[in-house]
């Protein structure tokens, strides 16, 4: 139970941050609380916690969320933002869910080279330190103005999203980023980001995922209820500290510090 409070917490923590909270579910797992899961496995098991996460973002964004709805079934007398708004969303999802599904096929051809322990740690920091770049390359984005949502950004965020699915890579990270190169507000930009991942999370447990139902548990349930509280706590506390943080260089000592640590361990 103890194991299962741990990672939904981790989940719930690094699902909103730039880091991959797969990655972080599988470094947690791999180095605390060996089992005999293999690399595919501890996937599957990260992708289940994002469950308590989506409920996090739904229950947290649930007005924004029931807003995006009627707008759907009133598209014609919404304003010209609002459309905007809805097309970003829905196209953004689209593009992220179909290229990513291909990009995760792919991976699995390939699986085998996540099975040493060494190889995933620095994979790990490899991609986060990828990470760290272009968000410092968002980051330099100076005078940001409001920006209007365009389906050509819509297209450049899915792309960016969909690069989530290889192990490593942050979902939220490389939106993040994504948008901060597209000249979007921050905070706008953690919003759409928090959004985002409710459709794709849905989508990659339904199909990709749906044998880890027949499994639940008690420690299933523990999990996601701790990655559900924490997930919630982050989300408050990110919108709040958004201005203050450079995500780059949080993104960028996690990674240098996971190389330290292999190298010395």
């Amino acid at each position: 139970m103890f194991e299962s409070f741990i990672l939904g917490a981790v989940q719930g923590i690094a699902e909103w941050l730039p880091v991959s909270s797969e990655a972080m579910i599988v470094l947690v797992k791999n180095n605390f609380f060996p089992s005999g899961m293999n690399f595919s496995e501890m996937i599957s098991f990260a992708i289940f916690l994002h469950l308590g996460t989506l409920l996090a973002a739904s229950v947290y964004f649930r007005k924004k969320i029931i807003n995006l709805v009627k707008n759907l079934f009133h598209y014609k007398k919404i304003s010209k933002d609002q459309k905007n708004e809805l097309n970003f969303i829905i196209i953004a999802t689209l593009i992220s869910g179909v290229l990513g599904f291909s990009i995760l096929k792919t991976i699995e051809n390939y699986v085998s080279f996540f099975e040493n322990e060494m190889v995933i740690n620095i994979v790990v920091a490899v991609f986060l330190l990828i990470t760290a770049f272009f968000l410092f390359l968002a980051e330099r984005q100076k005078n940001i103005k409001t920006v209007i949502l365009t389906k050509k950004k819509a297209l450049i965020t899915g792309i960016f999203q969909a690069f989530a699915a290889i192990p490593g890579i942050s979902r939220s990270g490389s939106t993040i980023a994504g948008m901060g190169l597209l000249g979007i507000k921050k905070e706008k930009v953690l919003e759409l980001s928090f959004i985002l991942s409710i459709p794709l999370v849905l989508f990659a447990n339904v199909i990709l995922n749906y044998d880890m139902f027949s499994e639940i548990n008690l420690s299933h349930i523990v999990a996601l209820s701790s990655a559900f509280v924490f997930g919630i706590l982050t989300i408050e506390i990110l919108l709040r500290l958004v201005k203050k943080i450079r995500f780059s260089y949080f993104v960028g000592v996690f990674a240098l510090l996971i190389i330290f640590l292999q190298i010395v361990l």
